[in-house]
């Protein structure tokens, strides 16, 4: 009995906006005659069954126009009511005055074809590239004689000394070199060829020797213009990149092999985003994306997705998909999170209409399509994509080139739902 008062309560609402459940206009009791006469609608002709109070149910059913024992206007429902639902396909069609449709602010929009573009947005961490970490350190045993980079976290250039080292070995290296390049400036005008080549195969021995040990070229030139081995020699910087580890103090012994410091280049990043699962079959490799930092504001860093990872997260139900992004300025730190818009290659001619033209119940999704002048159908339809101008990729249902209501489908929706509803009580009070 609560659900017959409630949908009672919904039918006079409506009909109180203007509706007429099954008619093209408001009919007056008092017109109809008090017999179930046919109404003239055109060239076709209504029969009405009976009359009732929606508020009531049943009990007030009439076989002519009156007042309720509430003292409402009795409402006609019709012998085709039922045929009517019969042709749609999620309930009832709505027929509203003319006027009422302006009244209600209807709007319609045309179903197209087009492209359709979403841009996947996600949340990403900065991190190092793996490619970007250097170790450093020396192929000879020595001692550290002095230290440059004395501090983590400063910013070396390639080719900046690190530290110099004293070595034993290094000394007797550069004593050979030094000594190879005296003997082939020694020979005289009367020199045979090949005396010459073994001289020159000598020094260039001795340097190929220092070249080994990671000594710089410029380093080495050094020692062949001295007449005698520097008491040290300096360590440089193989990249560009920040300090991270020292692990080394002055005066310290080293040992060849020891990892002295660890350098990481930050002037390309990775930015690992957290793709939903329903979303992965949209990004690709090679698509740009666009990031932006809260501790940089105003600014868009810009980049391309570079590799996804085979793996999903079996607790966030994401997968990592991991962007390059420049960042020579060295604005961006590793850690810092990121609002992601990955942009995804567009569905070329799908079936467009604007989202808000969609009632979607969770169990169901209907448009109202416009049939006539004031004729409205439900249909059931399968949404798709949801584009980024807020349009929506339908999948069936709809067909292009129809018009669908856009706004005020909601009153339409409970038009329909309240005269099927009273076609199921018309069918119970029948039995």
């Amino acid at each position: 009995m609560r659900h017959l008062i409630l949908l009672a309560v919904v039918a006079a609402l409506a009909a109180f906006i203007g509706f007429e459940f099954g008619s093209n206009r408001m009919q007056n009791p008092k017109s109809e005659s008090a017999s179930a006469a046919p109404v003239s609608q055109g060239k076709l002709a209504r029969k009405i069954k009976y009359y009732w109070d929606p508020m009531l149910g049943p009990s007030s059913i009439s076989d002519k126009p009156g007042k309720s024992a509430m003292g409402m206007d009795l409402v006609p429902v019709y012998e085709d009511a039922a045929a009517a639902a019969a042709d749609t396909s999620a309930g009832p069609e709505v027929r509203i005055d003319g006027a009422v449709v302006q009244n209600m602010g209807i709007r319609t929009a045309e179903v197209t074809r087009g492209p359709l573009t979403q841009t996947v947005r996600a949340v990403g961490i900065l991190e190092i590239p793996q490619t970007a970490e250097y170790d450093v350190n020396l192929r000879i045993n020595g001692w550290i004689e002095k230290l440059y980079a004395d501090q983590e976290g400063i910013l070396v250039h390639a080719g900046q000394p690190l530290f110099d080292l004293y070595s034993p070995d290094l000394q007797i290296a550069e004593e050979e070199l030094i000594s190879a390049i005296a003997s082939l400036k020694s020979l005289d005008a009367g020199a045979t060829q090949a005396a010459r080549i073994e001289a020159r195969s000598l020094v260039d021995s001795a340097r190929h020797k220092l070249r080994l040990w990671g000594i710089a070229e410029q380093d080495i030139d050094t020692v062949a213009a001295s007449a005698t081995p520097p008491p040290s020699i300096p360590i440089r910087s193989p990249v560009n990149g920040e300090l991270q580890e020292k692990l080394v103090a002055l005066g310290a012994s080293v040992q060849a092999g020891t990892t002295l410091m660890r350098i990481e280049d930050h002037s390309r990043l990775w930015l690992t985003a957290q793709v939903y699962e329903r979303q992965m079959d949209m990004v690709k490799v090679g698509q740009s994306a666009e990031a932006t930092f809260d501790s940089v504001p105003g600014r868009v860093f810009r980049g391309s997705v570079d590799f996804i990872y085979p793996h999903l997260d079996p607790e966030t139900r994401t997968a990592m998909v991991r962007i390059n992004l420049d960042n020579h300025g060295h604005e961006l730190k590793p850690g810092m999170y990121a609002t992601v818009n990955i942009v995804t290659r567009p569905v070329q001619g799908a079936l467009l209409v604007p989202r808000e033209a969609i009632i979607d119940t969770g169990t169901r999704q209907v448009a109202f399509v416009v049939l006539s002048q004031g004729r409205f159908a439900p249909r059931n339809i399968r949404m798709g994509l949801v584009g980024d101008d807020d349009r929506v990729e339908i999948l069936d249902g709809l067909k292009e080139g129809e018009t669908i209501v856009t706004s005020g489908q909601f009153l339409l929706d409970v038009s329909s739902r309240t005269t099927e509803a009273l076609q199921k009580l018309e069918g119970t009070a029948a039995q």
